[in-house]
């Protein structure tokens, strides 16, 4: 995301520089942007709610499952039985719905040695279909809502988004596409001001078997985001951020194994490169530039448990670069 991001000792140099006093409490609003960037990886991980690690294993073989009868003496009653069970609880539109909670705490690095620090939080509630079967393939939809609350610098920030997305599998190759949009209202002592965007994104991937409790999938992110900027006025200065846009692509991969029965986890890493977000800066029609942000690399560990109906999933995600820091993630699905 070459952010271009202003940090408040910086503004406050090139202010004085320009005559104007007082301006220790301006903000350059790509703030917002900045809160975007750290989110769009987030909001994409939400596809991934229409389907589970244990999706991949189901080769297991269990009683009443086979093809041919006689199985442990079943005469085909049983397989009958099941079937009939499995379609009386295949009937709802709604597959699963879930919640999700993640934290992320970071720094962020620019050009001339200057960091900043940011965290935020996001609760998310959402929904995925049953999946549909296509003439190739199986496609799913689903939906969320977030509430977002943001900290950095002397600026805090409260928004929501509200987002939709698809899945698409054709036999070990899948795609999805995600379409969110949001809105943070950033607030300090001095001034506040709003920012909403609006963010595609999309993601092809390949699955592929190293043995019957190991699976690799590599694949290739990218997204798309175009933020609407307010303007400021602080101290009787006119500070104009222009709209602006950028894009991410991100190649990566992740290796799932099953740990133990109902245990499952993954390992995965990505390299995540920012492009675009030229936001030039104007202060009374003065021009400021601003810095832009590092690419990054991201390295996670994820946890998923099966408990009857209920999917539990923990995440500990590290990013090295651009974006320095921690993310973490709980959370829970019901399947219908």
């Amino acid at each position: 995301m070459k952010i271009k991001h202003a940090s408040l000792f910086l503004l406050g140099i090139l202010l004085y520089t320009v005559n104007y006093a007082n301006a220790a409490g301006i903000y350059d609003n790509n703030i917002s942007a900045l809160n975007i960037n750290m989110l769009t990886d987030v909001f994409m991980s939400y596809t991934n709610y229409s389907e589970k690690m244990s999706d991949l294993f189901a080769h297991k073989v269990m009683y009443g499952s086979m093809d041919r009868l006689d199985e442990y003496g079943d005469d085909g009653s049983t397989i009958k039985t099941i079937d009939q069970k499995q379609k009386s609880q295949n009937n709802s539109f709604i597959q699963h719905v879930w919640v999700n909670a993640n934290h992320v705490n970071e720094d962020m690095h620019y050009g001339q040695n200057i960091s900043e620090h940011g965290r935020f939080n996001l609760a998310t509630i959402g929904a995925t279909t049953r999946a549909t079967d296509l003439k190739h393939g199986k496609i799913s939809f689903g939906g969320f809502a977030s509430y977002i609350n943001t900290k950095m610098s002397d600026f805090n920030g409260n928004g929501d988004t509200v987002g939709i997305f698809s899945n698409y599998k054709y036999k070990n190759f899948g795609t999805k596409a995600l379409l969110n949009i949001g809105s943070i209202n950033n607030s300090s002592v001095n001034t506040r001001f709003n920012n909403s965007w609006v963010n595609v994104a999309a993601d092809a991937s390949g699955t592929f078997k190293i043995d019957d409790t190991f699976f690799v999938r590599p694949n290739i992110y990218m997204s798309y985001t175009f933020v609407a900027s307010d303007n400021l006025y602080v101290n009787g200065a006119h500070i104009s951020s222009d709209n602006f846009h950028f894009f991410n692509i991100s190649p990566g991969a992740i290796f799932i194994k099953e740990v133990s029965p109902n245990w499952y986890g993954s390992l995965s890493a990505k390299y995540v490169a920012h492009i675009g977000g030229k936001n030039d800066i104007k202060i009374d029609g003065t021009e400021i530039r601003g810095l832009y942000l590092d690419n990054h690399t991201d390295i996670g560990i994820d946890v998923e448990h099966d408990y009857k109906q209920f999917v539990f999933g923990a995440k500990v995600h590290k990013q090295i670069g651009g974006i320095d820091g921690w993310a973490t993630n709980i959370n829970v699905k019901y399947a219908f």
